[in-house]
């Protein structure tokens, strides 16, 4: 058994309009060409709300605030085989007013909603698929 990797915290969030979910399509990184929730890494000394409105703004252009997010899944992504551990905290907003803007785009090609009865399921980056299925079978907690 291999010994794994120092675990990673991702923070992910479900951008929602009526029953429409927010997707980025990667590109020039790993999971090129998928679709994505937005999110990213927590930070050293970073509270989870902060990274998750951190990187709304990063990705997205957008200004939230935490009281604007609920926390609504934790998934374990343990990938043995990768000498991987991810550990992604998952919020929502709902609502939102604003636009994604495309503000990284050597590492996104475009942001889209999609009917949350139409994700593109078959085209999803592989560490955000339990978060979906969580998401959609109303779990706050997936094992491994």
């Amino acid at each position: 058994m291999s010994r794994l990797a120092q675990t990673q915290i991702g923070c992910e969030i479900f951008i929602r309009k009526g029953d429409q979910i927010l997707l980025g399509k990667r590109k020039n990184c790993y999971g090129a060409g998928t679709w994505a929730l937005p999110g990213g890494h927590l930070k050293f000394n970073e509270r989870l709300v902060d990274a998750i409105c951190r990187e709304v703004r990063e990705e997205i252009g957008a200004t939230i605030k935490p009281k604007d997010v609920q926390l609504i899944s934790i998934v374990d992504d343990l990938q043995p085989q990768n000498d991987a551990h991810y550990v992604h905290v998952t919020f929502e907003l709902r609502e939102p007013e604003f636009e994604a803007k495309i503000m990284e785009p050597d590492y996104c090609e475009e942001w889209r909603y999609f009917s949350i009865h139409e994700l593109p399921l078959n085209n999803l980056f592989a560490p955000h698929t339990g978060i979906i299925n969580n998401y959609l079978k109303q779990r706050l907690y997936l094992l491994p």
